[in-house]
C-alpha cells in the first residue's frame, strides 16, 4: 500500500500538466496539454545529502499518460481509468489497488475541476505559481501540497510530502528540448 501511495505521488505530480481552472484561471492560468514532453526529476529523501536524479518522457491523450523513465533505469507507467499498469515482459501489467489512482489522473488531464477541488484546495502562492493542497485522506496523509509554475504552460512541480520528502520535476515540450 505505501509504495501504490508513492506511485501515487509521482504519478498525480505529473497529471498535473494541463490544469486549467474553468471557475478562475488565475489559480491555475495554464491552457491545457497534450503530446510528449521531456521531464527531468529530483528527488530529495531525508538523510540523503544529494538528490536522486531521474529523466525521460511523458506522452499525453484525452484518455492516457505513458511515464517514462530513460535514466537511470528504463521503466514505463501507463495511467487510464482503469488504473495504474507497469511494463513488464513486453506487457503492460496492473498494478493492483490503483484505480483511484487512474480516476484522479484523469480527472487532472480532462481538468475535471469539480472532482479536483474535492481533493485539493487550490490557491495561488506567487506569480505563475499555484498550490494544491490534500483535503482529506489518503492523499493528505502523505502529501502536505503541490505546487505548480509556469507562465503559458506548466513548467514545473514541486511535490512535497508529509515525511519531509520533496520531488521536484521540470518540463518542457520536446520540440522545445531537442
Amino acid at each position: 500500500m505505501m509504495r501504490l501511495i508513492r506511485l501515487l505521488g509521482v504519478l498525480l505530480v505529473a497529471a498535473a500538466l494541463p490544469l486549467q481552472a474553468a471557475a478562475d484561471s488565475t489559480l491555475l492560468p495554464w491552457q491545457p496539454v497534450q503530446g510528449r514532453f521531456v521531464f527531468t526529476q529530483l528527488k530529495q529523501l531525508q538523510g540523503l545529502p544529494v538528490p536522486l536524479r531521474s529523466s525521460g518522457t511523458i506522452e499525453l491523450t484525452d484518455n492516457e499518460m505513458l511515464w517514462h523513465t530513460t535514466a537511470p533505469v528504463d521503466s514505463k507507467l501507463l495511467i487510464t481509468a482503469a488504473g495504474v499498469s507497469q511494463w513488464q515482459q513486453q506487457q503492460f501489467v496492473a498494478v493492483a489497488g490503483s484505480e483511484f489512482v487512474g480516476q484522479l489522473m484523469l480527472a487532472v488531464l480532462q481538468q475535471d475541476i469539480d472532482f479536483i477541488t474535492q481533493q485539493f484546495n487550490v490557491q495561488q502562492s506567487e506569480q505563475h505559481c499555484s498550490l494544491l493542497r490534500p483535503v482529506e485522506a489518503p492523499l493528505n496523509q502523505f502529501f502536505n501540497q503541490i505546487k505548480l509554475c509556469g507562465e503559458t504552460q506548466l513548467s514545473s512541480l514541486t511535490l512535497q510530502e508529509t515525511n519531509g520528502n520533496t520531488t521536484q520535476i521540470t518540463l518542457q515540450t520536446e520540440t522545445a528540448s531537442q
